[in-house]
């Protein structure tokens, strides 16, 4: 039986920003970009990979029917006073895990070395803003950092749709309503 929140609990206190469940792998961290095997636990098994399913799921009847119907699914699941985005889809048809663990505290826009005229963005009465790039480069972080800095400045709404919702915020001088967007969840789309 594998223990999941022992697994969870090594990859906070290593400061992992993934963990990936593969079957016929050791769970698997990523520490500074490094994978790094999981090596207290077995390689996992499908038996252990429907008992993870169970665990992150947790019996919830619309999450279940999304994976069995898309095949995968995008949510975010609470550890503790960690919050963590999680990606299950199929291989070999068998269930695999890719878990983000998310700070609870959102870094300074000025300590992400995103160029000032970025940040002049979060200025402007209207718009659009798009930001793209690879996995792990910091898109959410930095739309995050962005909301931030227009909560704690300007007096706005601000109206999110997530799927999943990633950081928290806490209204401060703005007003801020984040969604969740998907079945079972704030709003369809």
């Amino acid at each position: 039986m594998v223990n999941v929140d022992k697994i969870l609990e090594t990859a906070i206190k290593k400061d992992a920003s993934d963990v990936h469940l593969i079957c016929g792998l050791h769970p698997m961290l990523r520490i500074a970009r490094s994978l790094i095997p999981y090596e207290e636990c077995d390689e996992l098994t499908a038996e252990d990979m429907s008992e993870i399913y169970d665990y992150f799921i947790r019996g919830n009847v619309d999450k279940d029917k999304v994976f069995n119907e898309t095949k995968k699914i995008d949510m975010s699941f609470a550890y503790n006073e960690i919050r963590l985005r999680v990606n299950i889809s199929y291989a070999n048809d068998v269930p695999t895990f890719t878990l983000r663990l998310i700070k609870n505290v959102l870094p300074k826009f000025e300590d992400l070395g995103i160029p000032d005229v970025v940040k002049s963005v979060a200025n402007q009465p209207q718009g659009l803003i798009l930001v793209t790039g690879k996995t792990n480069s910091g898109k959410t972080t930095t739309l995050n950092a962005l909301i931030n800095e227009i909560n704690e400045n300007v007096n706005k709404k601000i109206l999110t749709l997530e799927n999943p919702v990633e950081y928290r915020h806490t209204s401060k001088k703005s007003v801020i309503v984040q969604k969740e967007v998907g079945v079972g969840k704030d709003s369809l789309c």
